[in-house]
């Protein structure tokens, strides 16, 4: 059971650089720091005391981010978030993150703040804080997930209830995204807009390991920086905010309220009822540490039988797709995640360990799978992963909603399945391939990607040649739209063709999913996504 951190016993340091002497500027860097603070301090979201959230904004020097930061994890006895916007600079030599203050420049690393130095303030010898959670917005952010806190040399001296977890906004060898035109950066606008809106259908609190998933998904979508996540112990169960898609409306300072019907008298309050309240708040917290510790139990016993088991004489290397992302451990018995397995690519299993299998990864790295319900099983040759299903034959399809297209895994700089394109309503589109539950999809270009969302799409045959023109069965008809609409090219569905006008009739030849191919007077075809509202004709 997830329990929302403390915001009493609880603080956030936000740091961010907007604007620089000799590296270009950041304006969303000072709206991510607004943002970012009104929600944390919202009652309705966490509720931080605004002096338990400082800002610091253009920091002169490192210590004054430093010296901060320490304070702050000395008197914060629950959960600590130390946040970071702006550049992002690599060593030449040492490949260490620094991270760039308003006078940094690219030659001369000493005047950015070392990212070991953040680390050592958060985990300094007199911190009381139980949890920390470091996020950092910046280019090659995810070099702090090469060593250091991600690497748990310090944390494991630590009890097992303790948590720490470490947010990029990128890999460590891509760079993060500031959109011209809008309000906060790539990352950070997506992790407001999740912290004040809420993820609908998602758990009562927001835990880092929901953020995460979620983030990853949205960033993905948009063809952006995919975020990186590493934790220890039970890092990915601390919860810093209140679902606003799941929990019951909090009202906020300021905003207005719908009446409320007068209530009954209550009855008088006792000094019981205090008592109560605290009696039933200790009995949440000790059945939530119970339920993490049980689940971390669960891991080491499964992990302690695996390396205590026999490895399998008679087992065959196979080919595996899991069903739903889970996770890899390493065989040196740390309970901390080596990698992560995901739905619609093919791993492979090298041996048996009890009922656990060894993983091997592209990278040759190799790792504990404990959960193996559900896997898709494929014959190994000793060759490369299967290709796809033999019985599958090519289909043309298209899709319902805007959905992503991600490059094959191992074709990202670190090894995972990064977005390439996008598939967008009223396309044809040519699945060549099935891969576990995902789709091998390939583009006009000759490009090609995996779809894992297959849900709802509308299929086509395939005859060995171009994608299918309309519904055999559509009819030409004339019709006119109540307001101005865009006509989308044939070729470069993101270019518009043409602009339809109310007033004017036009000729509708051929359907394209839920979208209509439309021939102009001018000879010129494009197509009409918004088709709500249009008047038909004859």
């Amino acid at each position: 059971m997830t329990v929302l951190a403390d915001p009493g016993r609880s603080a956030a340091v936000l740091v961010g650089v907007h604007d620089y002497l000799h590296l270009e500027g950041l304006p969303a860097v000072e709206r991510n720091l607004a943002g970012l603070r009104r929600v944390l301090t919202d009652p309705g979201v966490w509720g931080l005391a605004p002096e338990d959230c400082p800002v610091i904004a253009q920091p002169g020097d490192v210590r004054a981010v430093l010296d901060v930061v320490r304070q702050k994890a000395r008197e914060t006895t629950d959960t600590l978030l130390v946040y970071y916007a702006g550049h992002g600079l690599t060593d030449e030599y040492s490949e260490e993150l620094y991270l760039a203050l308003p006078d940094t420049d690219r030659e001369r690393e000493y005047t950015a703040l070392r990212y070991e130095s953040l680390r050592r303030a958060v985990l300094d010898p007199q911190a009381r804080a139980q949890r920390t959670v470091v996020v950092l917005d910046c280019c090659y952010s995810g070099r702090a997930l090469v060593g250091g806190m991600s690497a748990g040399d310090h944390l494991a001296d630590r009890t097992v209830v303790n948590g720490t977890v470490v947010l990029t906004a990128s890999a460590s060898t891509r760079p993060a995204l500031s959109p011209p035109g809008e309000l906060y950066t790539a990352f950070t606008g997506e992790l407001i807009d999740l912290l004040e809106r809420g993820v609908p259908g998602g758990p009562e609190l927001l835990d880092m390991d929901t953020l995460y998933r979620r983030l990853h998904e949205r960033l993905a979508a948009k063809s952006r920086p995919l975020p990186q996540q590493r934790n220890r112990n039970t890092g990915g169960l601390i919860a810093i905010a209140r679902n606003q898609a799941a929990a019951v409306p909090v009202a906020r300072a300021g905003a207005p309220t719908e009446p409320e019907p007068e209530p009954e008298p209550a009855a008088p309050v006792t000094e019981s009822e205090p008592k109560r309240w605290v009696a039933e708040e200790a009995e949440r917290l000790r059945r939530a540490a119970e339920a993490a510790a049980q689940e971390l139990l669960v891991r080491a016993t499964g992990l302690a039988a695996a390396l205590a088991a026999r490895p399998d004489q008679a087992f065959r290397p196979y080919w595996l797709a899991v069903p739903e992302a889970r996770r890899l451990f390493g065989s040196d018995g740390s309970l901390e995640p080596v990698g992560e397995l995901l739905p619609g690519t093919w791993h492979l299993a090298v041996q048996s360990r009890g009922d656990a299998l060894l993983v091997e990864l592209p990278d040759r790295t190799q790792g504990l799978l404990l959960d193996t319900a559900g896997l898709e099983r494929g014959e190994y040759r000793g060759e490369g992963p299967p290709e796809g299903d033999e019985g599958f034959e090519p289909y043309w399809f298209a899709v319902p909603t805007r959905r992503p297209l991600a490059a094959p895994a191992g074709s990202a700089p670190d090894g995972s399945a990064a977005p390439t394109g996008e598939l967008v309503p009223g396309t044809w589109y040519l699945a060549v391939e099935s891969r576990g539950g995902a789709l091998l999809v390939q583009l006009p270009y000759g490009t090609k990607g995996l779809l894992f969302d297959t849900a709802g799409l509308e299929r086509g045959e395939y005859r060995g040649e171009g994608p299918p023109e309309g519904d055999e069965g559509f009819e030409p008809y004339w019709f006119a739209v109540p307001v101005p609409r865009q006509l989308i090219g044939l070729e470069a569905p993101m270019e518009p063709v043409a602009r339809l006008a109310p007033g004017s009739w036009y000729l509708a030849v051929a359907a394209r999913g839920d979208a209509l191919v439309v021939q102009l007077p001018t000879g010129v075809s494009g197509l009409l996504r918004e088709t709500a509202g249009i008047e038909r004709g004859v």
